[in-house]
C-alpha cells in the first residue's frame, strides 16, 4: 500500500501545479490521471500576473519567458470593426510581469508534469480511481487494485469531477448558458494577415464573437452559434473556413483544432468534505471571456498548497483548512459572475438583448476585482483580501512564510511573531500604513497604522491557527 500526505486526482495543470507547491512545502503527494500523457490540443490559452508570479517564485520563470508572450490590447468592436471600449496593456503591472501572457497548452502541460515527477511527486500515469473513503485518513482504490493511504484527498478531476459526484456536492447555477464553437489554427510562417494583438470581442448583432492572439503563430476564435443553428454543421472544415473568412482562409493557416462548447457559470458552494477537497473545474466553470478559467483553478491550488504545508509542519490545526472554502468560494464566485457579465455585455453591445449591464465589467471598466472576503483577513483596508503589490524582497523571501513590511524598524508583538514572519522595511510601499501583513500566497492579510494593532491583527489572525 501506498502512502502520503495528499492524493491528487487530475494530472492536468491545476493537479500538477498542486503537486508542484506541495512538493516544494515538504508535503509528500501522488498524482493521478487516466491519461498517460499530457493532452496535445489547446485548451486554455492565458495566464495573468498572480499565475505568473508564483511560477517565478517556485522557479518556473525561465519556463515563463521562453514559453508566453504577452498581450498588448484588450477592447470591444462593433460590427464595422469601431472600437466601443477598451485598453492598452501595459508591459508590467502591479506584480512587476505583464498583467496577462499567452501560452500554448500542451507545452505548458508537459512541463508542469515532468516538474511534479521532477520535485518527487508519485505518479500513476493511465489510471483511474474507483473508490475513495474518507473516514479519517482517505483510502483510494485505483483501477489496477492498488491502494493508497493519505492524510488529504484534492479532486482535480475536471467538469464531470468523479470527486465531487461521489462527496454529492452541488453546483450553483448562476445562469448563463451559450452554445459556442472554438478554433484554434496556427499561421503560416509566411502569412500576412492584418490580425489584433490581444484579445478583441466582436459585438456583432449577426454573431458574437471572440479573438485571442495567442502564443506564437498560434490564435484562436470563438463563434456563438445561433439559435437556428446546427453547431455540428459549422463545425466542420468547410463551416469552420467559413467562419474564419472575414479574418484567414486556409492560405494562411492549418486548422489545429476545434470544439462546441456550451459556456456555463457554475460554482461549488462548497469546496471541501472533511479532509477531501475540490480544486478546479471540478469545482467552478465559467465562460471564457475573462481568461480566468485555468488561472482560477490555479488559485486554488495556491491557496491550498501553502496551508496544508503549514499544518503538516506542525505550525497550525487542520482548523486552518476550512479557510479554504471560506476563502475561494466567495473570490471565484464573483469572478465566475463577472465572466458571465461580460457574455452578456457582448450580446447588449451587439444591440441584440438588454440584460442591464454596465460597461464596468468590459475591458477597461471599472468593476472591482475578486477580492478574499473573509477567513484569514483582517480590518477594512482597501488592500486587505487582495494581491499585495509586487516588492523585489519577495523574490528571495521563504516561499512558506509570512512577510512583515514596516515603514521602519520595530520589534514584532508577540502574535505576529509567533507567525515567524519574514521582517522587511519597505516604506516606499507603504505610504500612510505603518505595517502589511502578507500571506505566504501573496495576499494582504492585514495593513495596520501601529504597533497596537499589528498586535491586535497578529491575535485575530492566530485564530485561525489554533490547535
Amino acid at each position: 500500500m501506498t502512502e502520503c500526505d495528499v492524493t491528487i486526482v487530475g494530472g492536468g495543470p491545476v493537479g500538477c501545479l498542486l503537486s508542484i507547491l506541495l512538493s516544494d512545502f515538504g508535503v509528500s503527494n501522488i498524482v493521478i490521471d487516466r491519461d498517460s500523457e499530457p493532452y496535445q490540443l489547446p485548451r486554455a490559452i492565458v495566464m495573468d500576473d498572480e499565475i505568473q508570479r508564483v511560477f517565478i517564485r517556485h522557479g518556473m520563470g525561465e519556463w515563463l519567458s521562453g514559453n508566453t508572450s504577452r498581450l498588448e490590447a484588450a477592447d470591444f468592436v462593433d460590427a464595422h470593426g469601431n472600437q466601443i471600449m477598451g485598453l492598452d496593456i501595459p508591459e508590467k503591472g502591479p506584480q512587476g510581469v505583464p498583467p496577462v501572457v499567452c501560452h500554448y497548452q500542451p507545452d505548458l502541460d508537459t512541463m508542469l508534469r515532468a516538474e511534479a515527477e521532477r520535485r518527487g511527486a508519485h505518479v500513476r500515469w493511465g489510471r483511474t480511481v474507483v473508490e475513495m473513503d474518507h473516514n479519517g485518513s482517505v483510502t483510494t482504490v485505483l483501477d489496477n487494485g492498488e491502494k493508497i493511504t493519505s492524510r488529504w484527498f484534492v479532486g482535480c478531476d475536471g467538469a464531470s469531477s468523479w470527486t465531487r459526484k461521489r462527496l454529492g456536492l452541488p453546483l450553483e447555477d448562476l445562469h448563463f448558458d451559450q452554445e459556442w464553437i472554438v478554433v484554434d489554427i496556427e499561421l503560416n510562417e509566411n502569412a500576412s494577415v492584418d490580425l489584433p494583438l490581444g484579445v478583441r470581442q466582436y459585438c456583432d448583432p449577426v454573431r458574437p464573437a471572440t479573438y485571442v492572439k495567442g502564443h506564437r503563430r498560434y490564435r484562436r476564435w470563438e463563434f456563438q452559434v445561433q439559435e437556428h443553428e446546427d453547431a455540428s454543421q459549422l463545425d466542420t472544415p468547410d463551416g469552420l473556413w467559413g467562419l474564419l473568412a472575414p479574418w484567414v482562409s486556409p492560405s494562411d493557416a492549418r486548422l489545429v483544432r476545434s470544439a462546441v462548447y456550451r459556456f456555463h457559470a457554475v460554482v461549488a458552494p462548497r469546496m471541501q468534505e472533511g479532509n477531501v477537497f475540490l480544486a478546479g473545474d471540478s469545482a467552478h466553470q465559467m465562460p471564457p471571456f475573462l481568461g480566468q478559467g485555468l488561472n482560477s483553478g490555479m488559485r486554488d491550488a495556491v491557496n491550498l498548497a501553502w496551508k496544508m504545508g503549514f499544518v503538516r509542519r506542525g505550525k497550525a490545526s487542520e482548523k486552518l483548512l476550512d479557510t479554504y472554502s471560506t476563502e475561494r468560494v466567495p473570490h471565484v464566485r464573483s469572478v465566475v459572475a463577472h465572466a458571465a457579465d461580460m457574455g452578456r455585455l457582448i450580446d447588449q453591445l451587439a444591440g441584440r438583448e438588454s440584460h442591464g449591464i454596465d460597461h464596468a465589467a468590459g475591458y477597461g471598466g471599472a468593476r472591482p476585482p475578486a477580492r478574499i472576503e473573509a477567513g484569514l483577513v483582517v480590518g477594512d483596508d482597501p488592500h486587505v483580501g487582495h494581491l499585495a503589490p509586487f516588492h523585489s524582497s519577495s523574490l528571495t523571501a521563504p516561499l512558506d512564510r509570512f512577510i512583515v513590511y514596516t515603514a521602519t524598524e520595530i520589534d514584532l508583538p508577540d502574535d505576529i511573531a509567533a507567525l515567524d514572519p519574514v521582517r522587511i522595511v519597505a516604506p516606499e510601499l507603504l505610504k500612510k500604513s505603518s505595517a502589511m501583513v502578507v500571506r505566504p500566497d501573496g495576499y494582504v492579510a492585514a495593513v495596520v497604522g501601529g504597533v497596537e494593532e499589528l498586535a491586535a491583527a497578529g491575535r485575530m489572525l492566530r485564530i485561525a491557527f489554533v490547535f
